[in-house]
Protein backbone atom coordinates (compact mmCIF):
# COMPACT_ATOMS: atom_id res chain seq x y z
CA UNK A 1 0.00 0.00 0.00
CA UNK A 2 1.44 3.18 -0.73
CA UNK A 3 1.83 6.13 2.32
CA UNK A 4 -0.14 8.76 1.53
CA UNK A 5 0.31 11.86 3.44
CA UNK A 6 -3.88 12.05 3.69
CA UNK A 7 -4.21 8.91 4.56
CA UNK A 8 -1.75 9.40 7.47
CA UNK A 9 -3.56 12.18 9.06
CA UNK A 10 -6.69 10.17 8.95
CA UNK A 11 -5.00 7.96 10.58
CA UNK A 12 -3.33 10.12 13.23
CA UNK A 13 -7.06 11.76 13.95
CA UNK A 14 -8.28 8.13 14.55
CA UNK A 15 -5.91 7.19 16.91
CA UNK A 16 -6.42 10.47 18.41
CA UNK A 17 -9.45 9.81 18.82
CA UNK A 18 -9.26 6.17 19.85
CA UNK A 19 -6.74 7.66 22.49
CA UNK A 20 -9.31 9.86 23.78
CA UNK A 21 -12.56 7.66 24.37
CA UNK A 22 -10.43 4.87 26.22
CA UNK A 23 -9.18 7.72 28.15
CA UNK A 24 -12.70 9.01 29.42
CA UNK A 25 -14.38 5.42 29.40
CA UNK A 26 -11.16 5.02 32.14
CA UNK A 27 -12.19 7.99 33.84
CA UNK A 28 -15.88 7.07 33.51
CA UNK A 29 -15.24 3.86 35.53
CA UNK A 30 -13.49 5.50 37.76
CA UNK A 31 -16.11 7.87 38.41
CA UNK A 32 -18.74 5.04 38.96
CA UNK A 33 -16.89 3.26 41.81
CA UNK A 34 -16.18 6.61 43.65
CA UNK A 35 -19.32 8.10 43.35
CA UNK A 36 -22.74 7.17 43.17
CA UNK A 37 -24.70 7.15 40.00
CA UNK A 38 -26.69 10.13 39.87
CA UNK A 39 -30.16 10.34 39.73
CA UNK A 40 -32.65 10.65 36.79
CA UNK A 41 -34.24 13.34 36.00
CA UNK A 42 -36.93 12.62 37.77
CA UNK A 43 -36.23 11.60 40.94
CA UNK A 44 -34.58 15.13 41.48
CA UNK A 45 -37.01 16.79 44.35
CA UNK A 46 -36.58 20.25 43.66
CA UNK A 47 -35.91 21.83 47.05
CA UNK A 48 -37.79 23.74 49.25
CA UNK A 49 -36.95 27.60 49.34
CA UNK A 50 -35.89 28.34 53.32
CA UNK A 51 -38.63 31.19 54.60
CA UNK A 52 -37.00 33.82 54.53
CA UNK A 53 -36.40 35.06 58.12
CA UNK A 54 -38.54 37.71 59.54
CA UNK A 55 -37.41 41.04 59.71
CA UNK A 56 -36.01 41.85 63.46
CA UNK A 57 -37.07 44.85 64.78
CA UNK A 58 -35.12 47.59 64.68
CA UNK A 59 -33.56 47.58 68.49
CA UNK A 60 -32.68 51.22 69.93
CA UNK A 61 -29.12 51.49 70.23
CA UNK A 62 -29.43 54.07 73.23
CA UNK A 63 -28.87 51.94 76.40
CA UNK A 64 -31.64 51.95 79.32
CA UNK A 65 -30.53 54.81 81.95
CA UNK A 66 -29.77 52.42 85.10
CA UNK A 67 -32.00 52.93 87.86
CA UNK A 68 -30.90 54.61 90.63
CA UNK A 69 -30.65 53.26 93.60
CA UNK A 70 -32.92 54.75 96.84
CA UNK A 71 -30.82 56.31 99.12
CA UNK A 72 -32.00 55.51 102.89
CA UNK A 73 -33.29 58.67 104.40
CA UNK A 74 -31.29 59.40 107.54
CA UNK A 75 -33.59 59.72 110.60
CA UNK A 76 -34.40 63.03 111.45
CA UNK A 77 -32.76 63.96 114.87
CA UNK A 78 -35.27 65.64 116.81
CA UNK A 79 -34.89 69.34 117.29
CA UNK A 80 -35.02 70.36 121.35
CA UNK A 81 -37.51 72.73 121.84
CA UNK A 82 -36.44 76.31 122.23
CA UNK A 83 -35.95 76.78 125.47
CA UNK A 84 -38.32 79.38 127.21
CA UNK A 85 -36.88 82.52 128.62
CA UNK A 86 -35.34 82.06 131.77
CA UNK A 87 -37.27 83.04 135.05
CA UNK A 88 -36.01 85.73 136.70
CA UNK A 89 -35.89 85.72 140.44
CA UNK A 90 -34.80 88.45 142.93
CA UNK A 91 -33.66 87.94 146.37
CA UNK A 92 -34.40 90.53 148.83
CA UNK A 93 -33.77 90.97 152.52
CA UNK A 94 -31.30 91.62 155.88
CA UNK A 95 -28.45 89.86 157.24
CA UNK A 96 -30.04 86.69 156.24
CA UNK A 97 -29.83 87.45 153.10
CA UNK A 98 -26.52 89.06 152.65
CA UNK A 99 -24.57 86.08 154.33
CA UNK A 100 -24.59 82.37 153.92
CA UNK A 101 -27.79 81.20 153.38
CA UNK A 102 -28.96 84.03 150.38
CA UNK A 103 -25.43 83.66 148.73
CA UNK A 104 -26.37 80.08 148.70
CA UNK A 105 -29.64 80.29 147.70
CA UNK A 106 -28.91 82.63 144.79
CA UNK A 107 -26.35 80.01 143.74
CA UNK A 108 -28.60 77.31 143.84
CA UNK A 109 -31.32 79.07 141.40
CA UNK A 110 -28.77 80.80 139.27
CA UNK A 111 -27.15 76.89 138.49
CA UNK A 112 -31.03 76.07 137.32
CA UNK A 113 -31.15 76.02 133.55
CA UNK A 114 -34.24 78.25 133.09
CA UNK A 115 -33.61 80.46 136.23
CA UNK A 116 -31.62 83.50 136.20
CA UNK A 117 -31.46 84.71 139.86
CA UNK A 118 -30.05 88.18 141.34
CA UNK A 119 -29.66 89.08 145.32
CA UNK A 120 -30.04 92.60 147.16
CA UNK A 121 -29.27 92.53 150.79
CA UNK A 122 -27.50 94.56 153.54
CA UNK A 123 -26.91 93.14 157.72
CA UNK A 124 -29.01 94.92 160.06
CA UNK A 125 -31.76 96.93 158.07
CA UNK A 126 -36.17 96.11 158.01
CA UNK A 127 -38.44 98.36 157.12
CA UNK A 128 -38.75 100.02 161.19
CA UNK A 129 -35.48 102.61 159.97
CA UNK A 130 -36.05 104.01 156.41
CA UNK A 131 -34.10 106.80 158.03
CA UNK A 132 -31.11 104.17 158.03
CA UNK A 133 -32.00 102.36 154.96
CA UNK A 134 -34.72 102.82 153.01
CA UNK A 135 -35.76 99.32 151.73
CA UNK A 136 -38.87 100.59 149.49
CA UNK A 137 -36.72 102.84 147.30
CA UNK A 138 -33.58 100.31 147.11
CA UNK A 139 -36.82 97.70 146.42
CA UNK A 140 -38.03 99.86 143.62
CA UNK A 141 -35.05 100.41 141.87
CA UNK A 142 -33.55 96.60 142.05
CA UNK A 143 -37.00 95.77 140.25
CA UNK A 144 -36.84 98.35 138.17
CA UNK A 145 -33.67 97.01 137.01
CA UNK A 146 -33.72 92.90 136.83
CA UNK A 147 -37.52 92.93 136.29
CA UNK A 148 -37.56 89.85 138.02
CA UNK A 149 -40.41 87.51 137.87
CA UNK A 150 -41.00 86.58 141.09
CA UNK A 151 -39.26 88.17 144.58
CA UNK A 152 -38.46 86.30 147.24
CA UNK A 153 -37.77 88.23 150.78
CA UNK A 154 -36.43 87.54 154.03
CA UNK A 155 -36.28 90.58 156.68
CA UNK A 156 -37.73 91.10 160.12
CA UNK A 157 -35.46 90.40 162.13
CA UNK A 158 -34.24 93.75 163.03
CA UNK A 159 -37.84 95.52 163.16
CA UNK A 160 -38.53 94.74 166.78
CA UNK A 161 -38.42 98.44 167.65
CA UNK A 162 -40.11 101.67 167.35
CA UNK A 163 -40.67 102.95 163.60
CA UNK A 164 -38.98 106.06 162.64
CA UNK A 165 -40.24 108.71 159.53
CA UNK A 166 -38.22 107.89 156.63
CA UNK A 167 -36.60 111.71 157.40
CA UNK A 168 -36.15 110.82 161.27
CA UNK A 169 -37.81 113.42 162.26
CA UNK A 170 -41.22 113.71 163.80
CA UNK A 171 -43.28 111.12 166.14
CA UNK A 172 -42.48 107.37 166.08
CA UNK A 173 -44.34 104.54 166.63
CA UNK A 174 -43.19 102.65 169.37
CA UNK A 175 -42.61 99.26 169.78
CA UNK A 176 -45.74 97.18 171.86
CA UNK A 177 -47.80 99.85 171.14
CA UNK A 178 -51.21 99.66 170.71
CA UNK A 179 -50.59 100.92 166.74
CA UNK A 180 -47.16 99.44 166.12
CA UNK A 181 -49.06 96.51 164.33
CA UNK A 182 -51.38 98.65 162.21
CA UNK A 183 -48.45 101.18 161.31
CA UNK A 184 -45.89 98.12 160.52
CA UNK A 185 -48.27 95.89 158.10
CA UNK A 186 -48.68 99.61 156.49
CA UNK A 187 -44.72 99.40 155.82
CA UNK A 188 -45.03 96.13 154.65
CA UNK A 189 -47.93 96.75 152.53
CA UNK A 190 -45.97 99.60 150.64
CA UNK A 191 -43.11 97.72 150.52
CA UNK A 192 -44.82 95.13 148.53
CA UNK A 193 -46.27 98.41 146.17
CA UNK A 194 -42.44 98.99 145.62
CA UNK A 195 -41.81 95.56 144.50
CA UNK A 196 -44.51 95.88 141.93
CA UNK A 197 -46.79 92.52 143.14
CA UNK A 198 -49.19 93.52 140.25
CA UNK A 199 -46.78 92.54 137.94
CA UNK A 200 -44.69 90.00 140.12
CA UNK A 201 -44.77 87.10 142.50
CA UNK A 202 -43.54 87.37 146.14
CA UNK A 203 -42.21 84.88 147.94
CA UNK A 204 -42.37 85.89 152.16
CA UNK A 205 -40.00 83.80 153.66
CA UNK A 206 -41.41 83.79 157.54
CA UNK A 207 -38.26 84.19 159.82
CA UNK A 208 -36.55 81.18 161.23
CA UNK A 209 -37.12 79.97 164.70
CA UNK A 210 -34.62 81.58 167.11
CA UNK A 211 -33.24 79.59 170.04
CA UNK A 212 -33.34 82.75 172.26
CA UNK A 213 -36.91 82.97 173.82
CA UNK A 214 -36.92 86.66 174.71
CA UNK A 215 -35.88 87.81 170.69
CA UNK A 216 -38.28 84.90 169.41
CA UNK A 217 -41.76 86.86 171.71
CA UNK A 218 -40.57 89.82 169.03
CA UNK A 219 -40.53 87.09 166.12
CA UNK A 220 -43.73 86.42 166.47
CA UNK A 221 -45.24 89.57 166.06
CA UNK A 222 -43.34 90.36 162.95
CA UNK A 223 -44.38 86.90 161.36
CA UNK A 224 -47.84 87.55 162.16
CA UNK A 225 -48.17 90.94 161.00
CA UNK A 226 -46.45 90.06 157.58
CA UNK A 227 -48.47 86.80 156.58
CA UNK A 228 -51.43 89.20 157.41
CA UNK A 229 -49.74 91.46 154.48
CA UNK A 230 -48.98 88.89 152.13
CA UNK A 231 -52.37 87.28 152.23
CA UNK A 232 -53.97 90.97 151.28
CA UNK A 233 -52.12 90.04 147.98
CA UNK A 234 -54.26 87.04 146.93
CA UNK A 235 -52.28 85.03 144.50
CA UNK A 236 -49.96 86.98 143.64
CA UNK A 237 -48.25 86.50 147.17
CA UNK A 238 -47.29 83.71 148.99
CA UNK A 239 -46.47 83.58 152.91
CA UNK A 240 -43.88 80.29 153.38
CA UNK A 241 -43.61 79.61 157.42
CA UNK A 242 -40.39 78.16 158.01
CA UNK A 243 -40.36 76.84 161.26
CA UNK A 244 -41.31 73.38 160.49
CA UNK A 245 -37.65 73.17 158.60
CA UNK A 246 -35.97 73.77 161.84
CA UNK A 247 -38.24 71.71 164.20
CA UNK A 248 -38.33 67.80 165.12
CA UNK A 249 -41.08 65.88 165.14
CA UNK A 250 -42.07 67.27 168.72
CA UNK A 251 -41.41 70.96 167.64
CA UNK A 252 -38.29 71.30 169.78
CA UNK A 253 -35.80 73.58 167.71
CA UNK A 254 -33.25 71.63 165.83
CA UNK A 255 -29.70 72.04 166.63
CA UNK A 256 -27.97 69.85 164.78
CA UNK A 257 -28.82 67.84 161.39
CA UNK A 258 -27.69 65.92 158.19
CA UNK A 259 -26.33 68.22 155.84
CA UNK A 260 -25.84 66.54 152.35
CA UNK A 261 -24.02 63.40 153.75
CA UNK A 262 -22.34 65.22 156.66
CA UNK A 263 -24.18 63.88 159.77
CA UNK A 264 -24.70 66.05 163.18
CA UNK A 265 -23.92 69.38 161.78
CA UNK A 266 -24.06 72.54 163.70
CA UNK A 267 -27.18 74.42 162.48
CA UNK A 268 -26.79 77.91 164.27
CA UNK A 269 -23.82 80.35 165.40
CA UNK A 270 -23.33 81.15 169.06
CA UNK A 271 -25.77 83.60 169.22
CA UNK A 272 -28.46 81.53 168.92
CA UNK A 273 -30.01 83.28 165.51
CA UNK A 274 -27.55 83.19 162.36
CA UNK A 275 -26.71 80.22 160.90
CA UNK A 276 -23.66 79.18 160.47
CA UNK A 277 -22.07 77.49 157.09
CA UNK A 278 -23.62 74.02 157.48
CA UNK A 279 -27.04 75.57 158.66
CA UNK A 280 -27.00 77.91 155.68
CA UNK A 281 -26.64 75.15 153.45
CA UNK A 282 -29.72 73.38 155.36
CA UNK A 283 -32.25 75.68 155.32
CA UNK A 284 -31.14 76.55 151.66
CA UNK A 285 -31.91 73.36 150.64
CA UNK A 286 -35.38 73.51 152.00
CA UNK A 287 -36.40 76.82 150.58
CA UNK A 288 -35.30 76.02 147.08
CA UNK A 289 -38.26 73.55 146.38
CA UNK A 290 -40.41 76.02 147.49
CA UNK A 291 -39.23 78.55 145.26
CA UNK A 292 -39.47 76.11 142.49
CA UNK A 293 -43.03 75.73 143.22
CA UNK A 294 -44.24 78.90 143.32
CA UNK A 295 -42.42 79.73 140.38
CA UNK A 296 -44.08 76.71 138.50
CA UNK A 297 -40.70 75.56 137.53
CA UNK A 298 -39.50 71.70 137.95
CA UNK A 299 -36.42 70.57 139.02
CA UNK A 300 -33.40 70.23 136.64
CA UNK A 301 -29.42 69.30 137.12
CA UNK A 302 -27.87 71.99 137.79
CA UNK A 303 -25.72 74.03 135.16
CA UNK A 304 -22.16 74.67 134.67
CA UNK A 305 -21.85 77.98 135.80
CA UNK A 306 -19.49 78.80 132.63
CA UNK A 307 -22.46 77.47 130.32
CA UNK A 308 -24.96 79.78 132.65
CA UNK A 309 -22.66 83.16 131.90
CA UNK A 310 -22.32 82.24 128.29
CA UNK A 311 -25.95 82.28 128.42
CA UNK A 312 -26.45 85.02 130.03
Amino acid sequence: MLWSPRRCIYSGLVVVTLALAATACTADKTASTSAPAALPPTAIVAAEPEPEPEPVAAVDATPEPAVAAVPEVPEVPEVPAVPETPKKVLILGDSLAATGFGALLERKLDAHPSIECARKAKSATGLARPDFYDWESEAKKQVEAKSPDLVVVIMGGNDGQDLTPKSGKGKRVAWKSDGWNTAYKTRVSDFLKEIGVDQRKVLWLGLPKSELNSFEQKLTVIRQVQSEAIAELGDAGTYLETTPFLTDSKGELLDKATVGKRKDQDLREDDGIHFTMAGSEYFADKVYPEVLRVLGVADAEPEAPAAKKKKK
